[in-house]
């Protein structure tokens, strides 16, 4: 345990030693202050003036939804180069030349970069939260911890991109992620679309049809970040299939894991 928070801590050093995670980090809180001004405009919705908790609560949910996408891509450029700079620059070699097992180095590394990209998430997310208290004075229930459920999807991402870096160039492994997203995304966007009020109530007339097996067996990312909203929301949750999206891509993950330590267990280093 003591090697794993070690290969772990050295993992956030080593990433927060470069310049352009700051600048991106910097540059992101920017972006999220700029959304402020939307808190104290006068918006009008069938004749009736909005109040300002009102606007905060839903301007707050969009950003919520657009910081947790957005963190996908830094996500994907974190890890995708991480084992094979480790293989270009000795890093590897040395970590394995010292008392240490690979799974602790591939768990280490992984751990590392979840946990940073994590915070990094948690951060925007609570800039939001706390723009839209000093504003309005009221609390959005449930932001932050909606925040920390999406966080599995992040891990999910991480050990996605580094199980295919084992095999695929860095750059084809986030073309990957990305493709495999996107239709997790149009499958279980669509499925929530499909079985929303507002489209029953506009076209009653449409059957609603069971889902594929497959759609049920796909990873949940998407879903996940439906049922982070609903929390938001305090509404109810509409899930695809028995399984719960989060034990869904829990799975998923401890799937992954698990092949990428064997595979990468009977590599030749």
């Amino acid at each position: 345990m003591n090697r794993f928070l070690k290969i772990t801590g050295y993992t956030i050093r080593d990433q927060m030693r470069h310049k352009s995670f700051y600048v991106l980090l910097g540059l992101s809180i920017l972006f999220v202050l700029m959304i402020r001004g939307c808190y104290g405009g006068q918006y009008v919705v069938n004749g009736k003036p909005l109040d300002n908790i009102t606007i905060a609560w839903h301007v707050s949910k969009i950003v919520f939804q657009v910081i947790t996408s957005g963190m996908f891509l830094i996500v994907i450029l974190l890890s995708m180069k991480i084992f094979s700079r480790d293989h270009e620059d000795g890093s590897l070699v040395l970590f394995l030349s010292r008392p240490v097992f690979r799974q602790q180095y591939i768990l280490g590394r992984i751990s590392g970069i979840w946990f940073l990209c994590l915070v990094f998430m948690f951060i925007l997310h609570a800039t939001i939260f706390l723009t839209a208290w000093i504003k309005t004075g009221a609390i959005i229930p449930g932001y932050l911890t909606a925040s920390l459920v999406c966080s599995i999807n992040l891990l999910f991402i991480v050990v996605s991109v580094c199980f295919l870096s084992l095999f695929l160039p860095d750059f084809i492994s986030a073309v990957f992620t990305v493709g495999g997203l996107f239709v997790g995304y149009i499958s279980d966007g669509g499925y929530q679309i499909l079985n929303s009020g507002i489209f029953k109530t506009s076209m009653p007339s449409v059957p609603a049809s069971p889902p594929a097996m497959w759609r049920i067996l796909y990873p949940k990312v998407y879903m996940v970040q439906a049922y982070a909203d609903s929390i938001i929301s305090q509404s109810s949750f509409n899930s695809m299939g028995p399984v719960h999206p989060i034990l869904n891509v829990a799975f998923y993950i401890i799937l992954i894991t698990t092949l990428m330590l064997v595979t990468f267990d009977r590599k030749e280093i």
